[in-house]
């Protein structure tokens, strides 16, 4: 129960950038994207950058910096898509399977039925 208090603070309580703004989400997430400043943006990019091998301040550099975050922001979108589209399964295969009710009253020799 602490575990579940503690993540959701964090979850709402957001993160500071390099240009001291509060984002929401995680690095990569659409709400990241929507909220993190471009510098901050950049800024977690580099770091991948770097790792690759790409030297700050080249064109090369701008380039991976580019290329990760479109790559990021496209698999954060199939994401959003496939839990939507998950979500519109299961709230289709919830009112196809939804429970049918079925009143009847009975008129002397002859019984009256309505399903809902």
């Amino acid at each position: 129960m602490k575990r579940a208090a503690a993540l959701a603070f964090m979850l709402l309580a957001g993160c500071q950038g390099v240009d001291g703004e509060t984002y929401m989400g995680v690095p990569g997430s659409p709400a990241w994207f929507s909220t993190a400043s471009p510098n901050t943006i950049a800024a977690y990019f580099s770091k991948r950058c770097t790792a690759y091998g790409f030297q700050p301040g080249t064109p090369e550099m701008a380039q991976c910096i580019q290329n990760e975050a479109a790559s990021s922001r496209m698999a954060s979108a199939q994401r959003s898509a496939a839990i939507a589209n998950a979500n519109a399964a299961f709230q289709a295969n919830a009112a196809a399977n939804r429970p049918r009710f079925t009143s009847c009253n009975r008129f002397g020799n002859s019984v009256n039925c309505t399903s809902y």
